[in-house]
């Protein structure tokens, strides 16, 4: 045998003999804890006075927790964190009772070792040091006895938790702050009870983000004072101050305490603190700043605390750190507060702007009844005479529909709130206020999951809208015949008992004759009762075409026209609340973006942090600047308003025209005037005000929604007068949300006149130096929001021409006109065998027609139409959303077209689709909104018939279907924007997911909602997977998804989400959306429509969840996937958008 192999066999032999002592070891070891946590309990039990007995007990436990021994240390803490041992209590009780100094400073020090990390010691001893320690014992020794594995890190942490919480529980808070009040008044000088003193605030700072009574206990204990006097003591001691500031940070988030702060001189303490923040190294550096910071933006919450910091000194403290900040990237975000505390604490500065808005619509004629919510047939001059006596019968008869909440902030409305209401809603109002006081299941039940079911009286009005399944007769033969019951509904209502009254005749015939279009009437009203007017418009039912439009903006345009020539013809019929003086050229030209990838902006820090100071400079020396207003929208609308307020605010432009000059306008000379000049006043436009600030530096004020002060963040403008190779500045100084993708790599679009001219006509994404941040300007006369700051989102452009025209946008617009003027070309071209009828489903608040089409095959006997499924499609209730129309237009041109997909689709399909939801939004340059300041997708659990009428429709279209056809939608799907996320993906309804305890009890069908977000993923490479979500969440209650879910019935209902930004993730990761790409979207969604019910094909699809809660493919059988398709699946799981920002904010997501 060979020395070495005797040496292995040796060791061997060693370790093998040091083990069983190591495990003896062990086990006294655990019994001299047991005895000695025994001992405690019976001497709390015999003799608590005895100091001398509880001074010995604590001071080997002391011992054992700060021994060198790992497995003592560990053992002892096992103990103390063990609930049923009591060792905590038993602690507490002698803590609280005892004065004898010694005992209580091993007590604290207990605490703290217990409840506190082991970094609070004041040890160097963070993560990465104790791991570098432990790999240069692991190249010492083998042994594996000093190596800590992770996994006992986590459940040390978890096991401090919720100690710390049965701490916090058992009074434990209360008997430190007591403790520490004693002790700082003792002042003795002893070493002693300045360690306790250490360890009783090291202990406060464990407790105080977890105890959520903190700062109200510190308060009532008296102890505020007594802090800000530890504090202005040991502001120099490394040793203490990081716990100081955990806990001051606390107690700032309570406003009584945020008053006893200021008026003990804390502000002060606290920048001399911040002034040496260059003293302190590492991380604590960052953290001491951070939580200084954080706490002065707590005290800017009130007005005393925004005075105590107000003065020179103070303000030249903060600026001073913003000029001598470190340009490394950890600092970025500290800047971002300090900038952010200073733009608090000075004056308030209030938007260059009236608080109204510019853009008011008189909603008192539509009230009172001057406003049809149907469309007419009628001429216009028997229009006008039947439009008042619809919307009065519509008051009367669905009063209880009529919701008003929304109008509450309009101050020159004068109606009387029970004109609208019945009886009847008042009683159910009593019924909800009583079942307030029960469970949130009891009040959800009456006020969301009982569906508000139309009067079926009401509903038989929507069968205008199914010509396509024949005649009103023929219409209830085929319901009678899917049903095994004896007769109808639509006979229930139609024919009524023969003891009707004549009243009851003229009323439907009234109705009917107001609200009816091209229908059967005779075999609806009887013979003879027919008026020569309805006789009139019986001429469509003869004549089967498969291409109909009864839109009027439609009227006497040749179908020889260019597009350009339509465009300007149907924007010039469109009415808007301010009047428009141009068309804008994308638009006339088609809109479309450049066809080639566009790379996501990487944010620049440097240039962000000048931008930032910047800003801050200019709040503290505005007179430094210039302020010359170069665009007023505000001066140019009460230039041409009209002398007469009273009188309804609508503008058409039929009487003058409108056109577009830019392509005369770029081949003038120009004098290269200094200045830049704006425009907005065009159709999706919303700039309010430009006023130059430097020589190329412009603020820009956007226009909030009609009859609102807020919502600002999409925005569409023209400039002019640009010089070439000179880059210019653009400030929008007016936005709201707290965070955007404008800090994670999108940049806003830009179309160019003469490259359109030259060529190359598109939209392209442009911008440099992008970012988003907190402005000096402060919210004004807003509720709640006295102290709230807009944001700035700047970016520079550098425009490739000389006196050019170029359009700037937030996102790739589409505009009212446009969408009719697509319909009017695809009703020129269709594919043979296709079906496209086109009809106004209803009237907006100010007489724009919301288009329906219907979209299927031509009926045929081997395939009748009324034996294909439905699909009901809807698009841009939130106006701001332009790519949500983008991604609709895709949908049409791709059901239109002549590809043979296309031809299946429309055969197995009929498509009732809804493509503009909120025309006066759009039209108007809205961002959220329309005339009624309400966000229209929060109306569809109660619609209003007078100021909601495109949702309340719509949604009569789905219920007539549900309840009168007997044949709900397959599938429903809503078209949005998101603002906050990368990709496109869908948002559903699993009952599974639901916030209702009812919804989780009936059993789900998961395959019945996933099969189509899954058929996505496998054909559309812009979809992502991993970003859907199927939770029923209470405050979504009120939106389309969720609404036509549970009150409707219809199990694949979804919102279709598609960013403004780009991709973070599959095949285009790291580039922008364009319109191709969204267009493309709308066409694989048809797509996975033909493959839904698709029984020839053998698909297989399972998806599970990663750790992230993701939805993930995990296995895929009966059909190939290409290496694209595969890659998608494996970022699908990838956490975050993978990017991140320099001066991030907090999010507050809003979806749907």
């Amino acid at each position: 045998m060979s020395g070495t192999d005797k040496t292995t066999e040796s060791s061997a032999q060693t370790q093998d003999i040091a083990k069983p002592k190591r495990k003896s070891f062990r086990m006294a070891d655990e019994a001299a804890a047991d005895c000695l946590f025994e001992r405690l309990r019976l001497h709390q039990q015999r003799a608590p006075d005895s100091a001398e007995v509880a001074r010995a007990i604590t001071a080997r436990i002391n011992s054992r927790l700060t021994s060198h021994d790992k497995h003592v240390r560990q053992s002892t803490l096992d103990k103390l964190w063990n609930k049923q041992s009591g060792a905590l209590q038993m602690l507490l009780a002698i803590l609280e009772n005892t004065r004898d100094t010694p005992t209580a400073t091993y007590i604290t020090s207990i605490l703290r070792e217990v409840l506190c990390l082991k970094q609070g010691k004041g040890k160097k001893c963070s993560v990465p040091t104790e791991t570098s320690g432990i790999k240069k014992k692991e190249t010492k020794k083998s042994g594996k006895e000093n190596k800590v594995p992770p996994l006992n890190k986590k459940a040390n942490n978890l096991a401090r938790q919720q100690c710390s919480q049965h701490f916090i529980s058992i009074n434990g808070t209360q008997v430190v702050i007591r403790t520490m009040i004693t002790t700082h008044a003792k002042r003795d000088g002893n070493v002693g009870t300045e360690l306790m003193l250490q360890d009783l605030v090291w202990i406060l700072a464990s407790l105080a983000p977890r105890d959520p009574k903190f700062a109200m206990k510190v308060r009532m204990l008296g102890c505020v004072r007594t802090m800000h006097l530890i504090l202005k003591g040991h502001f120099t001691d490394n040793k203490i101050i990081f716990p100081l500031l955990v806990i001051m940070k606390q107690l700032a988030k309570n406003k009584v305490c945020c008053m006893q702060i200021v008026k003990t001189g804390l502000c002060s303490v606290l920048l001399r603190v911040f002034d040496r923040w260059d003293r302190y190294e590492g991380r604590m550096r960052l953290k001491i700043c951070a939580h200084i910071l954080q706490t002065l933006q707590h005290l800017c919450n009130i007005k005393a605390g925004r005075r105590a910091l107000c003065t020179k000194k103070h303000v030249q403290t903060l600026h001073r750190f913003c000029s001598q900040c470190p340009d490394e990237p950890e600092f970025d975000g500290l800047l971002a507060r300090v900038c952010s505390v200073i733009t608090l604490c000075l004056k308030h500065q209030a938007l260059p702007v009236a608080v109204s808005s510019p853009a008011s619509f008189n909603l008192n004629p539509i009230l009172k009844g001057t406003n049809a919510s149907w469309p007419c047939h009628e001429d216009e001059e028997e229009a006008a005479n039947s439009d008042s006596k619809t919307v009065n019968s519509d008051l009367e008869d669905d009063g209880p529909d009529t919701d008003i909440d929304g109008i509450d902030e309009f101050p020159d409305m004068d109606f009387d709130e029970h004109e609208l209401k019945s009886e009847s809603v008042e009683e159910s109002e009593k019924v909800l206020l009583q079942n307030n006081t029960k469970s949130g299941d009891s009040l959800q039940s009456t006020l969301w999951i009982n569906p508000n079911e139309r009067d079926l009286e009401d509903l038989k009005k929507y069968f205008i809208y199914f010509k396509e399944f024949g005649s009103y007769n023929k219409q209830i033969r085929l319901v009678k015949s899917r049903s095994n019951s004896r007769g109808s509904i639509l006979e229930d209502f139609l024919f009524p008992q023969t003891s009707g009254n004549r009243g009851a005749t003229s009323n439907l015939n009234l109705s009917l004759t107001t609200v009816l279009g091209n229908t059967d009437y005779e075999n609806v009203l009887g013979p003879g009762q027919t008026s020569s007017f309805l006789q009139q418009h019986k001429i469509h039912e003869s004549s089967s075409t498969t291409s109909w439009s009864s839109l009027k903006i439609h009227k006497d345009i040749s179908k020889f026209t260019t597009f350009s020539s339509v465009y300007c013809t149907i924007s010039t019929r469109v009415k808007s609340v301010i009047p428009f003086v141009k068309v804008a050229y994308p638009d006339m030209m088609g809109g479309h973006g450049l066809n080639h990838p566009e790379p996501l902006n990487k944010m620049e820090r440097s240039a962000c942090r000048m931008k930032l100071l910047s800003c801050v400079d200019r709040a503290i020396n505005p007179e430094a600047y210039m302020n010359e207003t170069v665009y007023d929208l505000d001066q140019l609308c009460s230039a041409s308003a009209n002398t007469d307020s009273s009188a309804q605010k609508s503008f058409s432009s039929e009487s003058i025209g409108l056109t577009n000059t830019d392509e005369q306008e770029i081949t003038k000379v120009n004098s290269y005037s200094s200045r830049l000049t704006f425009e907005s006043r065009f159709e999706s436009g919303n700039l309010r005000k430009a006023i130059q600030v430097g020589p190329r530096e412009y603020e820009l004020i956007l226009m909030p929604d009609v009859n609102s002060t807020k919502r600002h963040q999409w925005f569409y403008f023209e400039v002019r007068n640009m010089q070439q190779g000179r880059p210019y500045i653009f400030n929008i100084v007016n936005c709201e949300k707290s965070d955007s993708q404008f800090n994670f790599g999108m940049k806003p679009v830009m179309y160019s006149v003469k490259e359109a001219v030259n060529g190359r006509p598109g939209w392209v994404r442009a911008g440099s130096d992008i970012c988003y941040y907190r402005n000096s300007y402060h919210y004004a006369n807003q509720k709640n929001n006295h102290n709230k700051c807009y944001l700035t989102v700047t970016f520079n452009i550098d425009f490739p021409h000389t006196n050019d025209v170029v359009y700037i946008a937030y996102h790739f617009p589409f505009t009212y006109s446009m969408m009719m003027t697509r319909i009017w070309q695809w009703s020129l071209q269709l594919p043979s065998g296709s079906y496209l009828r086109a009809e106004p489903l209803c009237y907006s608040l100010n007489s724009n027609e919301v288009p329906l089409l219907t979209v299927s095959a031509e009926d045929t006997p081997s395939n009748p139409i009324v034996d294909r499924e439905i699909v009901f499609l809807t698009a841009r209730v939130h106006p701001g959303e332009s790519n949500a129309s983008w991604v609709m237009d895709g949908t049409l041109g791709c059901l239109l077209g002549p590809s043979i997909a296309a031809a299946a689709l429309r055969a197995k399909y009929v498509f009732k689709i809804v493509p503009m939801l909120n025309v006066e939004g759009v039209i108007n340059g809205c961002h959220r909104c329309g005339l009624t300041n309400e966000d229209l997708n929060r109306r569809w659990c109660k619609p209003s018939p007078v100021l909601h009428p495109s949702i309340y429709h719509t949604k009569g279209l789905i219920e007539y279907l549900v309840r009168v056809w007997k044949k709900p939608p397959l599938v429903y799907c809503d078209y949005h924007g998101h603002s906050r996320k990368k990709n496109v993906f869908f948002y559903g309804c699993a009952g599974a997911e639901s916030w209702c305890s009812n919804d989780r009890i009936v059993p789900d069908e998961p395959v019945k909602y996933l099969m189509l977000p899954a058929l996505m993923h496998r054909i559309s490479p812009a979809f992502a997977l991993g970003s859907c979500s199927f939770r029923v969440e209470r405050e979504r209650e009120s939106t389309a998804r969720v609404t036509v879910w549970r009150h409707l019935g219809v199990t694949r209902s979804y919102t279709m989400e598609a960013s403004f930004c780009g991709f973070d993730r599959g095949p285009f990761k790291g580039f922008h959306l364009n319109t191709h790409h969204l267009q493309s979207v709308g066409s694989d969604f048809c797509e996975a429509l033909n493959g839904l019910n698709d029984t020839a094909t053998n698909v297989d699809i399972q998806l599970t969840k990663d750790l992230n809660g993701n939805i993930v493919e995990i296995n895929i059988k009966g059909a190939d996937r290409d290496k694209d398709n595969d890659s998608e699946i494996a970022v699908d799981s990838e956490p975050g958008s993978g990017s991140d920002s320099v001066l991030k904010t907090d999010s507050d997501e809003d979806f749907d």
